[in-house]
């Protein structure tokens, strides 16, 4: 008995992380659509988006460097990702100035809440970036 409760534990363990990746890569396609909805409602160009979940790693590590081309970013942190907060609203609607974006990305990692009831909603951390194209960052960075 004690050996099938170590198991049971160690597959637990195993499978725990796998099933959060999964679902904060299904959290990351829900906020994509929802962002790019905004994007169409205010007739801005659409975005190409970079991967599934590029900047999970960074926003579980609250790490906020990136790459070069990034324009604009917004940061927040939500149990409901369906519904977008203002914030991310307003980047999905506000027009480029300066530098065009090209690329978006999104970054979701499922919080861990010790303290919150059984049955609660999850919570999660959200980052949307906008990005130039590689070229343009590449020639900025190259001749800037």
């Amino acid at each position: 008995m004690k050996n099938l409760c170590r198991l049971a534990l160690l597959i637990a363990l195993v499978l725990l992380p796998a099933v959060a990746i999964d679902q904060e890569d299904a959290v990351a396609d829900t906020i994509a659509a929802a962002f790019l909805q905004a994007r169409q409602a205010a007739h801005l160009p659409k975005l190409q988006r970079i991967d599934r979940n590029p900047f999970r790693e960074q926003v579980c590590n609250r790490d906020m460097r990136f790459t070069s081309g990034l324009i604009r970013d917004v940061v927040y942190q939500t149990s409901h990702p369906e519904a977008l907060p203002e914030s991310a609203q307003r980047l999905a609607r506000t027009p480029d100035s300066g530098k065009t974006a090209v690329r978006f990305g999104i970054g979701v990692c499922m919080m861990f809440v010790t303290d919150s009831p059984p049955g609660s909603a999850q919570k999660y951390a959200i980052l949307i970036a906008l990005y130039e194209s590689r070229w343009t960052s590449f020639w900025r960075n190259f001749w800037g």
